[in-house]
C-alpha cells in the first residue's frame, strides 16, 4: 500500500514541478522582471509610445532589446533570459548580430 501512495504522489507532483519555467513560451508575454525594468527605464509616459521591445533568440537562448527613440545609445538595454547583460567581446557581438532570429517587436508599454 505504501508504495502504491508513492507512485500515486510522483505522478501528481512531478508534472506540477516540471512545469514551472521562468520565461514565457508566449512572446506576446514580457517576463516579470523586464516589466520592471522597463517601468525604471522609461518612467515618463509620454517616451513610452517610442519605446519598444525586440525579442530575439540566439543559440537557443532568448534577448531582450529595449530601445527608445530619444536614447542616443543602442543595445544598452539589452539583456539575455535572466536579465543580465551579456558581457559579449565584439566578435560575439557581430556574431549575434549576424545570426540572431527576431522573434517580435513589441510596444513597451501598455
Amino acid at each position: 500500500m505504501k508504495n502504491l501512495f508513492l507512485i500515486f504522489c510522483l505522478l501528481l507532483f512531478v508534472p506540477i514541478l516540471s512545469c514551472t519555467k521562468e520565461q514565457p513560451d508566449n512572446p506576446e508575454q514580457l517576463p516579470e522582471w523586464l516589466q520592471t525594468k522597463i517601468t525604471e527605464l522609461v518612467p515618463d509616459q509620454k517616451s513610452c509610445w517610442i519605446t519598444d521591445v525586440t525579442i530575439s533568440e540566439y543559440k537557443k537562448k532568448r534577448y531582450y532589446h529595449v530601445y527608445c527613440g530619444l536614447w542616443s545609445c543602442v543595445y544598452c538595454q539589452f539583456f539575455d533570459e535572466q536579465g543580465n547583460r551579456p558581457s559579449w567581446t565584439e566578435n560575439e557581438w557581430n556574431e549575434f548580430l549576424a545570426n540572431q532570429k527576431v522573434i517580435k517587436t513589441l510596444p513597451a508599454c501598455n
